[in-house]
């Protein structure tokens, strides 16, 4: 078994195809600041298995003060940031809802709540 970098020629065409087959977003390929690293394993020349490294959007937190939840505010700011979203073209984004107010948001802007389990590391030392 082999293990090394793919290029970005690889990711798109034996990369990116997988991920569509999965129903997962495809990877961003940026040739001036790349945002992905894929380490691949080959079998002689054959792509048997491959991890990436990523940068996606991640929205949030929303916070808004105590005296102004009254949804009107919240919602204003959701409406615009999704504006701002689909100005930019992402590929996609990622959302942690911490509240149901969070959950509702992301509903009414069409997100997909996902059933796989979702971990974080923060760092630091030991892990």
């Amino acid at each position: 078994m082999d293990f090394r970098w793919l290029t970005n020629e690889e990711i798109e065409t034996l990369v990116n195809p997988k991920c569509v087959e999965q129903g997962w977003v495809e990877l961003n390929i940026n040739e001036v600041q790349p945002t992905c690293k894929v380490l691949g394993a080959f079998d002689e020349d054959a792509l048997v298995g491959w991890v990436t490294f990523q940068l996606f959007p991640l929205l949030g937190p929303l916070w808004v003060e105590p005296g102004e939840r009254n949804g009107v505010l919240s919602r204003e700011l959701a409406e615009r940031m999704h504006d701002f979203v689909r100005e930019i073209g992402v590929r996609g984004v990622l959302t942690i809802c911490e509240s149901p107010a969070s959950e509702r948001l992301a509903e009414r802007h069409g997100m997909t709540r996902l059933k796989d389990s979702v971990y974080v590391w923060l760092g630091g030392g030991g892990g």
